[in-house]
């Protein structure tokens, strides 16, 4: 398996906001400057960095230990249990890892009326 190169990095993370744009009642926000977020009603599920640095930044539980154990992850000054991961020399097979993990964000930040109801459509 192949590093992530920084072109790559930028391309990986467009995919990651599309796939957090995906979920029930999610959508972007730039509360930050040049930082980009995907919000589900009025909470932040997931950040990332701006283009010279590509990263995601995720609320963890069950997988906290796993993503802060990847290389040049670290947690986040944000609110306890967020975890910043740069996107940059991770591994090109961690993609679908990292859709498990914005879903796993939003699901600790989302009502449970919309985890029911992606868990229908995930289910369709």
């Amino acid at each position: 398996m192949a590093a992530i190169s920084a072109r790559g990095a930028k391309k990986l993370q467009d995919e990651l906001e599309n796939y957090a744009l995906s979920m029930p009642e999610a959508w972007f926000d730039t509360p930050w400057d040049d930082e980009r977020v995907t919000k589900v009603r009025k909470k932040i599920f997931a950040i990332y960095g701006n283009q010279d640095r590509p990263s995601i930044g995720v609320r963890l539980q069950e997988s906290h230990d796993e993503a802060t154990a990847l290389d040049g992850a670290a947690a986040m000054q944000y609110d306890t249990g967020w975890t910043d991961i740069p996107i940059i020399g991770l591994d090109d097979s961690m993609s679908a890892r990292l859709h498990d993990l914005i879903e796993e964000s939003f699901r600790i930040i989302a009502p449970q009326a919309l985890i029911d109801q992606l868990d229908e459509e995930l289910t369709d």
